[in-house]
């Protein structure tokens, strides 16, 4: 006979009882009142459901009316479920959460299958969703941030109607290349943000009347033009937003902190004009460019040269600034290596 004490719950109230289990050799299990040795159940152990072992924290034995029997000695419960065979594949689990060498392997796994799940499984599921959604979801998705960003960032342009429609002219050919893309080019004051150009969902590119008179050529603007379409051809802005979105409720289910979840939402504008593209979106950006300015006969190198004279702006600029001065080469970092590709 094997005696296990603990506490019992008779189902009908809240009340706990102290109680002593006795379970004897033929499989009958009795439980009595600690305080008087009254009988509170009898029934064979077949009719018992015992809970899995999980570190030392108390095991249950569940009754068929509800009733239930609490104790904190685990080794009789385990004395008792080897006794009659009762075999649980959770055993596996206690046994590798007791040991050490266990849990570490475990631990490493776990960040291991964490670190692939972000740095491939993410982007990959993000790619897949972004160019799964139905157009009109990306054309919600830009009319939303460049309404907010209207009333936050932007202020109407300030270039005289001819310098828009020259643009709009050396832009036509490029844009008509792209009639899947429904490609929409605005100018805005860029004020804070300098000079700069977005791609939003949507086929909408913005640029900044900083950016316009930084530019001593058109076809450097036209370069800009072709980096911006290769960002939304590959939906970068979407994909963007969808693996911060993604990463954001991985979170979520590992802390259980519902708070921000819907603060993913309403942060668009600011994934999209304060955050940098990954250096993988960029190297797409910059390949879809250089092959379209090929095939316009136009050389990449416009596109370096805008850049080195917006380094420079930048460079000035932040020596008498208090460094909230944003531009091109803050939102969609350059190297060297890279500019060194259009200039080769």
């Amino acid at each position: 006979m094997i005696s296990i004490t603990g506490k019992w719950y008779d189902s009908r109230t809240s009340a706990q009882i102290d109680a002593i289990c006795r379970i004897y050799d033929n499989g009958a299990i009795r439980v009595e009142r600690l305080e008087d040795g009254e009988s509170l159940v009898l029934l064979s152990w077949d009719d018992i459901k015992a809970s899995p072992r999980l570190a030392d924290t108390p095991r249950r034995l569940y009754f068929p009316s509800g009733e239930k029997f609490e104790t904190k000695d685990n080794d009789a419960v385990d004395r008792v479920m080897n006794r009659f065979k009762c075999r649980s594949w959770l055993k596996i689990v206690y046994q590798m959460e007791s040991r050490k060498r266990y849990v570490v392997i475990a631990l490493a796994s776990l960040l291991l299958f964490m670190w692939g799940s972000m740095k491939y499984g993410v982007p990959a599921a993000a790619r897949l969703i972004a160019f799964r959604l139905p157009p009109s979801i990306h054309g919600i998705a830009g009319r939303h941030a460049l309404d907010i960003l209207d009333r936050t960032v932007f202020s109407p342009s300030e270039l005289d109607e001819v310098t828009r429609t020259r643009l709009m002219d050396h832009f036509r050919p490029v844009v008509e290349e792209h009639p899947d893309n429904e490609l929409k080019i605005m100018f805005r004051k860029g004020g804070r943000i300098g000079p700069n150009a977005f791609a939003l969902p949507g086929g909408t590119i913005i640029f900044s009347d900083e950016m316009v008179r930084l530019a001593k050529h058109d076809n450097e603007l036209l370069a800009v033009l072709s980096h911006e379409i290769g960002h939304i051809v590959h939906r970068h802005a979407m994909r963007r937003v969808i693996q911060d979105s993604l990463l954001g409720f991985a979170l979520l289910a590992i802390t259980g902190d519902v708070s921000g979840s819907s603060e993913l939402f309403l942060g668009l504008p600011v994934l999209l004009t304060e955050l940098a593209y990954s250096r993988q979106f960029e190297r797409e950006a910059d390949s879809y460019a250089i092959d379209c300015l090929r095939s316009s006969g136009t050389s990449p190198i416009h596109f370096a040269r805008l850049m080195r004279r917006i380094d420079q702006k930048m460079a000035s600029k932040s020596k008498g600034s208090d460094g909230k001065w944003l531009n091109y080469l803050s939102t969609h970092p350059m190297t060297e290596e890279r500019i060194l590709n259009f200039e080769q």
